[in-house]
């Protein structure tokens, strides 16, 4: 018991103290460099003697020298204060050095997009790093960054609620994708054409229907999923007295151009991932012949723990990628 008590009146100070007369082997030097008096730090040792139950310091000739007991503690109690402080102080991240793990809450559209051009410049600037990319639909986006498990998310999002910070990366927009080969891939492109040939459904979430600004609400953050937009398709070739044809319905975006590939079915989906997909595929694309606006991907980050450096860093690593995307675009690279 006796043990306990010692150790609850043992408070960070007289650690501090203890560290300092050890350096500078005497009460004179340690109360300048603490900027104390010496009867302060004389008052703070006899303290420290009393829950030790060792006189820790012998006065000699050219100072105050440890004893045995002094010694041992000097070697724990020397890292341990280096540890609190570096816990206590300004948050620091270096990136050359840090192991640290990112979680990023996304869509396998960004993931195909953004994403490769992050890691790419991660692996130069923090090679010991490593980055976890969780599925954006499967997980309550608000309950994560209030936990921390996620450090940003990434997608269309509306109403934000203050606690998060919402950050434009980004604009897009959706267009047809088809084989270079294919029918419609020149000449008249309107609504008859798009009720001839098979179309492929992207649903990327049961939580919902698949239709026009299909969002949902999480705790006060509406989020919008990316979809094929079938129900719009639907009214629009409707009103013209045309059906649609369905030839596939997938819930995520990467399977889509293998199956446009090999088939003469068409998908609607965002420019950017379809630029990445014609190149790789042979495939090409079309406008859509309605009205399809342009929607934007932001990036949403907890307004506390986003401000961390470890997190600042990734949020600025990933509009550099984002600048990165749209200034190839602009260029033609892609």
């Amino acid at each position: 018991m006796s043990n306990m008590r010692d150790v609850h009146n043992l408070d960070l100070n007289l650690v501090r103290i203890f560290n300092a007369v050890l350096d500078e082997r005497g009460v004179t030097r340690a109360a300048e460099r603490l900027h104390l008096t010496q009867s302060a730090v004389s008052h703070a040792l006899a303290r420290l003697r009393e829950i030790i139950g060792d006189e820790l310091f012998i006065r000699g000739p050219d100072g105050m020298h440890p004893t045995p007991r002094a010694a041992e503690l000097a070697q724990s109690f020397k890292p341990a204060l280096v540890q609190i402080e570096a816990a206590v102080s300004e948050p620091v991240f270096n990136p050359a050095t840090s192991e640290i793990e990112f979680s990023i809450s996304t869509s396998d559209y960004i993931t195909a997009t953004i994403v490769p051009d992050l890691m790419s410049r991660m692996r130069k600037a923090a090679p010991n790093a490593r980055c976890r990319v969780r599925a954006l639909s499967e997980m309550n986006i608000t309950e994560e960054l209030d936990r921390g498990t996620i450090h940003v998310a990434i997608g269309v999002f509306g109403k934000t609620p203050s606690r998060f910070v919402s950050e434009p990366l980004f604009s897009d927009q959706s267009v047809w994708l088809m084989c270079r080969d294919h029918p419609a891939a020149s000449g008249a492109f309107g609504l008859r054409e798009l009720s001839l040939y098979p179309q492929i459904d992207i649903l990327i979430s049961d939580q919902i229907q698949a239709g026009a600004g299909a969002t949902i609400d999480q705790g006060g953050l509406e989020r919008a999923y990316i979809t094929s937009n079938p129900r719009h398709i639907e009214a629009l070739l409707g009103a013209e007295g045309l059906v649609r044809k369905v030839g596939a319905t997938v819930s995520h975006i990467l399977a889509v151009p293998s199956l446009v590939a090999a088939t003469d079915m068409i998908a609607f989906m965002p420019l950017q991932f379809a630029r990445r997909a014609a190149k790789v595929l042979g495939l090409t694309w079309r406008e859509p012949p309605y009205q399809a606006p342009a929607f934007q991907i932001s990036m949403l980050s907890h307004r506390t723990m986003g401000a961390h450096p470890s997190v600042q860093w990734l949020r600025n690593e990933l509009i550099e990628s984002a600048s990165a995307m749209a200034w190839k675009n602009d260029a033609g690279y892609l």
